[in-house]
């Protein structure tokens, strides 16, 4: 009798915690469901119709499965897996059907309890997106699925950007997986499956079941919660290994963790930290191992501290030169305008200007700095213009920078404030940083246009990106990358490339410049192939003293 007692007991005890997960649900959800042990649906309210083309009692009894995107079961079924476990999962990011209709994008967790053979109580909310959807399949490994090592940082950023936000905590966790190349040789046919239940199970566990990624080769790694349980991840996935090896070897698991937003410094500082360990992890793994990758990263957050400060410091005090190289008209050796480049303290072996821009890029201050540089060069004209003198200068802008808005809010400022200067004012768009959005920067490169500057795309040819940048940004130049000029006369297809380039920009109605043209034979090629500027050596080096424009170049 005392035994019956207390499992009704118990019965209505967790009759009322699912009343009041359901109720507190509902204070963020759209749509509440249940299932039970054979994952069918057992119950649904809220808003289905809307996330689903059906209403609730058309659901019932429908495996939950068949009601997620096919791309997105894997995840489901690993984050279901991960309830069993641990009592709960989410929120994850993933794609509901929507008969007649485009997939709806919702936000979804849950709670496991231990009723009638284990039930799982879901809660569907729209008002969040994945971040994950803004990255492409060239953004994600092709073996696993899961993003690439570039991309796992930058989901990091907004993770972090709106953790803080939230109030909420993370960490990272890499792992190390040994023997697991090994593994998927010997799974044969089925170690696609295998590796796609893998990526599954650790994007289960990561941030909006977005936020894993593979970093190289064997080590993966996970943005989390900073609470949730890492012997847990390593148990499951040692779990999910045991159980598809033929051989029962298993793998070598190597885990580390570090809390992240904890160590004195804002989201946007540890979110480049991360990168910064990431590719410092990657290019040095003979001495930054997955043992020492917490002391590895506390060290980095300290250096990383004492050097963005001295950046943003020499940013903000201007403590950089800027010098100009002509870029002169083939035909007439006159010159049309100079392109402005930033000279740093000769003593420092860090300071040259590759290794200081590419760590403000790296640091998150690339904005600050090319607001800098617009402003020491937007000074230089005027200054001309008040001794009579016309000349134009071309600045260089990150793709970095071209993607925040609130550098193109504050770079419009500053064009703003110094009057009509349009053609004297010229911009090189540079590739160092690949640019994401190509849409979003061709508008902001348009509105620049609009107020009569010319925009130049630089590098061309450099990076695997250059034709894709070319057919998305309307621009009115390219500059050919210089070892296309210097291999033109001396490999067998040279020639052939550079005036393909030069043809293909003609046929668009896009001027070209030639970069490193230091000889004679160089520049009258050029000229042949149709190139209508250059620079270079040959033209002049990068100098203090400014001509107005249309001077005759030395040679």
């Amino acid at each position: 009798m005392s035994k019956s007692a207390g499992s009704t007991g118990s019965h209505l005890d967790m009759k009322a915690e699912r009343d009041r997960f359901v109720a507190f649900a509902f204070s963020a959800a759209d749509a509440f469901l249940e299932i039970d042990a054979s994952r069918a649906v057992r119950y649904a309210v809220g808003a289905t119709i809307w996330l689903t083309g059906e209403d609730g009692g058309a659901l019932l009894g429908r495996p939950f499965l068949d009601l997620v995107a096919r791309r997105d079961r894997r995840l489901v079924r690993a984050a279901l897996s991960t309830a069993e476990r641990q009592g709960r999962f989410g929120p994850i990011n993933v794609r509901i059907k929507r008969s007649g209709d485009k997939p709806a994008q919702v936000a979804l967790f849950g709670t496991y309890l231990p009723l009638d053979g284990g039930r799982i109580f879901m809660a569907l909310s729209a008002a969040r997106l994945a971040v994950s959807a803004a990255f492409e399949d060239s953004d994600r490994d092709a073996e696993s699925g899961l993003l690439n090592r570039e991309a796992f940082a930058d989901i990091a950023h907004e993770a972090l950007r709106a953790g803080a936000e939230q109030g909420r905590g993370y960490a990272m966790t890499l792992l190390d997986m040994g023997g697991l190349e090994r593994l998927q040789r010997q799974l044969g046919a089925a170690a696609g499956d295998f590796a796609g239940d893998l990526a599954a199970q650790l994007q289960a566990y990561s941030v909006d079941g977005a936020s894993a990624g593979r970093i190289e080769g064997q080590v993966y790694g996970i943005l989390h919660d900073d609470k949730l349980n890492v012997g847990e991840i390593e148990q499951s996935l040692t779990e999910q290994v045991r159980s598809a090896d033929p051989e029962g070897r298993g793998i070598a698991l190597t885990a580390a963790t570090v809390t992240l937003l904890d160590r004195g410094l804002d989201e946007e500082d540890c979110a480049e930290t991360l990168r910064y360990t990431l590719d410092r992890f990657c290019r040095s793994a003979a001495d930054f191992i997955i043992d020492t990758l917490d002391k590895g990263y506390r060290l980095m957050v300290s250096e990383r501290r004492q050097r963005l400060a001295a950046l943003r410091e020499t940013i903000a005090e201007g403590r950089f030169e800027v010098v100009f190289q002509p870029i002169v008209e083939l035909s007439t050796r006159f010159v049309h305008h100079y392109e402005a480049l930033a000279r740093f303290d000769d003593d420092d072996p860090e300071a040259s200007p590759y290794a200081f821009i590419s760590y403000a890029e790296e640091a998150g201050v690339i904005g600050d700095f090319d607001l800098a540089m617009c402003q020491k060069v937007i000074a230089r004209i005027l200054q001309a213009r008040d001794q009579g003198d016309i000349i134009s200068l071309a600045v260089n802008l990150s793709g970095r920078s071209l993607s925040d808005p609130g550098f193109v809010a504050r770079l419009h400022e500053l064009l703003k404030s110094c009057g009509a200067i349009r053609e004297e004012l010229l911009f090189e768009v540079t590739e160092s940083s690949r640019i994401r959005d190509l849409e979003a920067t061709n508008q902001v490169l348009q509105g620049l246009r609009r107020l009569g500057h010319h925009v130049c795309l630089d590098d061309f040819g450099a990076g695997a990106a250059a034709f894709e940048y070319l057919r998305a940004l309307d621009v009115d130049m390219v500059k050919i990358d210089g070892i296309y000029v210097q291999e033109a006369l001396t490999t067998r297809n040279g020639k052939a490339f550079l005036r393909a380039m030069a043809t293909l920009c003609r046929d668009l109605g896009i001027q070209t410049v030639a970069e490193m043209v230091e000889e004679e034979e160089q520049a009258h090629f050029l000229l042949e192939a149709g190139v209508r500027f250059g620079q270079g050596y040959l033209y002049g080096r990068p100098a203090d003293g400014l001509s107005s424009t249309q001077h005759l170049a030395a040679s």
